[in-house]
């Protein structure tokens, strides 16, 4: 059976008819218990030889990464420039070789191509700036004019890949580095004892910002059969991450810049911050019918509990509430999310997502085909 992204492609061709396109989702919802659309498919890698070839490519771009690094060692002037021309010779045959591979072909691929330019170019920008304004800095260390410049010109190329592949994971991926600059920004420019509070603000604001444009996506492609749906779950993830580390930051007063890209110093007594944070994205998971807003906000807090017992009892007890809480969430999806829209106002009920129709019902205010009618 093909995706839901495949029939859709194929009924706007004129292959296939839209009749015979829900007639097959509607045979492969049966075959799986549930609709495509609250299943949230999407697509890592295209098979095995995809993901050969994209581990091969990662290990060569991480040479080409580290050797550009040994040649602009010291960040002057002279360097700079250099530094310049490589990043961004390399960002540009990274955009050829992308107008090359077909992308829905090739997921794993794309996505290690895409980070590639995305750092490379990022790089180039900054790079520039200082070798024209001569400025002597670590990488880690730029005058904020001239990270936001960068982050200005970045934005512009970002956008021209953007139009011309409109790979899924693209925005989420771009999202995410400027949040990691914004966190080092905030690590740099406020008081020590202020770091924790606006740290988690900027991870908050982030993260609800990303939400919102997932859900936006989600809105565009209701019955999430396009690849639309496919962008809003790669928002919804990161989205999820970064509420994490907003309530990590608030409670440790760390930033990114301190090396926490893995979350860990937690204490046992501050369990019930973090379950309070489950609870929470549960909730907003399953109003938006959104796992992947879930896993994003669980996955980081594997080993948040390094101060509790020793090594192996801080790898248990965040292995534990991770993994307890996505077994019982996914197993009683279904039943949770029904049993939530029904405690709600029917006007409210009526404007969040109704990915399968057969639990929920249809719209009041719209009629649609049914995606899975049960006989």
């Amino acid at each position: 059976m093909r995706t839901e992204i495949d029939l859709d492609a194929a009924a706007a061709a004129g292959l296939i008819g839209e009749d015979q396109a829900i007639a097959l989702r509607n045979f492969q919802a049966q075959r799986d218990g549930m609709t495509g659309a609250t299943s949230e498919k999407f697509q890592l890698f295209g098979g095995y030889a995809d993901l050969v070839i994209a581990i091969g490519m990662a290990m060569v771009l991480i040479a080409v990464a580290i050797f550009v690094s040994t040649i602009i060692d010291g960040y002057g002037a002279d360097q700079s420039f250099i530094g310049m021309i490589m990043c961004g010779g390399a960002a540009f045959g990274i955009f050829r070789l992308t107008q090359r591979i077909n992308l829905r072909a090739s997921p794993a691929m794309a996505l290690v191509l895409t980070t590639a330019f995305a750092g490379f170019s990022i790089f180039a920008a900054m790079l520039a700036l200082i070798a024209m304004i001569g400025t002597f800095a670590h990488a880690l260390q730029f005058e904020a004019p001239v990270l936001g410049g960068a982050v200005a010109i970045h934005i512009a190329v970002m956008r021209i890949h953007w139009r011309r592949f409109r790979f899924p994971p693209t925005l989420a991926l771009i999202t995410a580095g400027y949040a990691f600059v914004a966190l080092s920004m905030v690590d740099t420019l406020a008081g020590f004892d202020l770091r924790g509070i606006m740290g988690a603000a900027v991870a908050l604001v982030i993260a609800t910002g990303t939400m919102i444009a997932g859900v936006w996506w989600d809105l565009t492609d209701i019955r999430r059969e396009t690849e639309r749906s496919q962008i809003a779950f790669w928002l919804h993830c990161l989205a999820g991450v970064l509420m994490s580390r907003a309530l990590f930051s608030l409670l440790t007063g760390t930033t990114m810049a301190d090396g926490e890209l893995i979350l860990t110093g937690l204490s046992l007594d501050q369990f019930p911050w973090v379950l309070a944070m489950v609870l929470g994205a549960a909730l907003i998971s399953l109003l938006l019918d959104r796992r992947s807003l879930l896993v994003g906000c669980l996955l980081p807090t594997v080993g948040i509990f390094e101060g509790f017992g020793n090594g192996a009892m801080s790898a248990i007890a965040g292995l534990m509430l991770a993994g307890t809480s996505l077994i019982f969430f996914s197993t009683a999806w279904v039943r949770l999310r029904t049993g939530l829209l029904a405690l709600l106002p029917e006007r409210i009920a009526a404007q969040l997502p109704r990915t399968s129709l057969t639990a929920q019902g249809q719209r009041p205010t719209r009629q649609h085909k049914d995606l899975w009618r049960l006989h």
